[in-house]
Formats: structure tokens, C-alpha cells, sequence
């Protein structure tokens, strides 16, 4: 199954099995009464994106689809008996593009404590609770590897505190 999507992936022919992934996500499109931009929406991507994939050999307008996009549309196809299982996807991608986010933040906002001095970080240390600082430590470093995640999860006894007075 992920020969299939990166032989998909890695082919650059645009008549090829290109098009054939694009059939087979019109059919399937069809198969579960979708329309052009309700599909669009199912993959997290702009009608007009949608648009331009399906008419990719004609037009100035006309693109052929990124590999990452590929991947999804052969995610959402190996999906299709399970809709909720590409969905979940979807929704973990986007979280964990915003989980990304936060971390350059907080990595931002935490270098400015390196050089402050330790009046500065005896004030970070009375405002934050080390045990959650701890806890989302562990946990951030638990979700890089699924068998240690499990290991922790059944294991651990603490929990984010933090705001729960306020």
C-alpha cells in the first residue's frame, strides 16, 4: 500500500498514474454523492485548487497535484470505507501544525530567559509550577514515539494543574 502512494508520488508524468489517481478520487467522489466542493472540503484543500487538478492537462489555469497533496488524495481514497479515520487524520495534521507553532513561541519567549539573569528566572520559577512544566515536557517528548506514549500514559499519575484555582 505505500509502494502504491510513493511510486504515485514519485512519478512526474502528468498522463499517467496522476490522472488515474484524479479518476479514481472523481469516481469515488461520485460513489458517496460528493460534490466538486464538498470533496475540496473533505480534503482540506480550495475549490479552485480542486478545480484545477481535475482539468491539469488543459489551460493556463492547470496544475497537477503536489506530491503531499497526492498522499492525501490516496489517504482519502484508502479511507473511504472509513471516513472518520481520514478525518481524525486531518484534524491530528492541523493540531499538530499549531503544536509546532506554540513550541516556536514558547522557544521564542524561553531564549529571552537564558539571558535575563537569575532574578528573572527565579520570578519565571514562582509563576509557573514546575510539575506542569514537567508534564508537558514528558508528554510533548512521549508523543515522538508511539510504544513510549503507552508506556507513559498507563504509568504516569500527573496531570496539567495549573489553571484549575482560577
Amino acid at each position: 500500500m505505500l509502494e502504491v502512494i510513493r511510486m504515485t508520488i514519485a512519478t512526474d508524468s502528468p498522463y499517467g498514474p496522476v490522472k488515474e489517481l484524479l479518476n479514481r478520487l472523481s469516481a469515488c467522489a461520485a460513489e458517496q454523492n460528493l460534490t466538486d466542493k464538498a470533496l475540496a472540503e473533505k480534503l482540506g484543500i480550495p475549490y479552485s485548487t480542486l478545480k484545477k487538478w481535475m482539468f491539469f492537462t488543459s489551460g493556463k489555469e492547470a496544475r497537477e497535484p503536489s506530491p503531499e497533496h497526492r498522499m492525501r488524495i490516496n489517504e482519502f481514497l484508502e479511507a473511504k470505507d472509513e471516513p472518520e479515520l481520514f478525518a481524525q487524520k486531518k484534524e491530528s495534521r492541523r493540531r499538530a501544525e499549531k503544536v509546532k507553532y506554540l513550541l516556536i513561541l514558547l522557544e521564542d519567549e524561553l531564549r529571552w530567559f537564558q539571558g535575563v539573569g537569575p532574578l528573572g528566572r527565579e520570578e519565571f520559577r514562582k509563576t509557573l509550577d514546575a510539575p506542569d512544566v514537567g508534564y508537558i515536557s514528558s508528554l510533548l517528548s512521549m508523543l515522538t514515539d508511539e510504544e513510549k506514549f503507552n508506556r507513559w500514559l498507563a504509568l504516569t499519575t500527573a496531570h496539567f494543574n495549573a489553571f484549575k484555582g482560577n
